[in-house]
């Protein structure tokens, strides 16, 4: 089944294949449940609305598992994962006269995955890119997944604009596709860099965070009892959405830890410290 709309485009770029886990996963608690399922669906007297509640129950038990053996291997693989060096350079003059030479390093996307794809592999990880395109606006999409089923999603745009740069339109786009694919898989998996400066390769600034990134902000904001006005003023932007990609990871990752501590000290939690 594909992850993408129809309009979505297949991109040469993809990580490694998948290597299967060491040993199959576990559902805490779920053994039970899956006892009690198969002998309701032996009983002549079967009740059709207590199984399929159990049966929901079940599916959320194996999406709960599949997203903790997610976070269980992205952690493991950040702690693994090297910073891309910037090794490629860009040098050449402007077309306008008197206009100030181009030139900056970048690190192209074989340098990314020659970093991520063998961490990738070896923790059960993969990623691959969905692309629309509609007019001069280009979207693309990083979907990180894991093979125990669950999956991330991080989605970036930019406007396609030649510019001054004497491309042609689909160079243009080219570039930018090739910009978002390394910004968006760096952005899903918080991958360390040097100073970005290659923005200007793509015709901008390094982008910044779409809707469905500022909504998931603002629900993690509320689910901590954070004040979003003191991060705000720390960044020294206005808005939410006026956060860069690299801003919003960083973010996002201290409200997830703060969530997560949250859950852990909560009353009744197993976890949770006891005097």
């Amino acid at each position: 089944m594909s992850d993408t709309q129809s309009t979505a485009a297949a991109v040469p770029y993809q990580s490694a294949d998948v290597a299967p886990p060491s040993e199959p996963s576990t559902v805490a608690g779920g053994g039970g449940l899956l006892v009690m399922i198969e002998r309701l669906a032996t009983n002549p007297q079967l009740n059709i609305e207590v199984f399929d509640r159990l049966l929901t129950a079940r599916r959320q038990e194996e999406d709960r598992a599949a997203e903790r053996a997610f976070n269980l291997a992205m952690s493991l693989a950040k702690g693994e994962l090297q910073p891309v060096l910037k090794t490629r350079d860009v040098d050449y003059p402007s077309r306008k006269e008197g206009g100030a030479r181009t030139k900056y390093k970048y690190e192209s996307f074989a340098d990314v995955a020659k970093v991520v794809d063998p961490v990738f592999a070896a923790h059960g990880l993969a990623y691959r890119f969905a692309v629309e395109q509609g007019g001069d606006l280009a979207k693309v999409t990083c979907i990180i997944s894991h093979s125990e089923g669950y999956s991330d999603r991080v989605r970036l745009e930019s406007k396609v604009d030649p510019g001054s740069t004497g491309m042609s339109w689909v160079q243009a786009l080219g570039t930018v596709l090739t910009y978002l694919q390394r910004y968006s898989l760096r952005a899903a998996i918080g991958l360390a860099a040097g100073v970005d400066d290659d923005g200007r390769g793509a015709g901008g600034t390094s982008p910044k965070i779409v809707p469905e990134q500022a909504n998931e902000l603002r629900q993690l904001f509320d689910e901590t009892g954070r004040s979003p006005a003191g991060t705000l003023n720390l960044l020294g932007v206005a808005e939410i959405e006026d956060m860069t990609v690299d801003q919003f990871m960083r973010v996002r990752a201290a409200l997830n830890l703060a969530k997560a501590e949250q859950r852990r000290t909560k009353p009744g939690n197993d976890n949770a410290p006891r005097n």
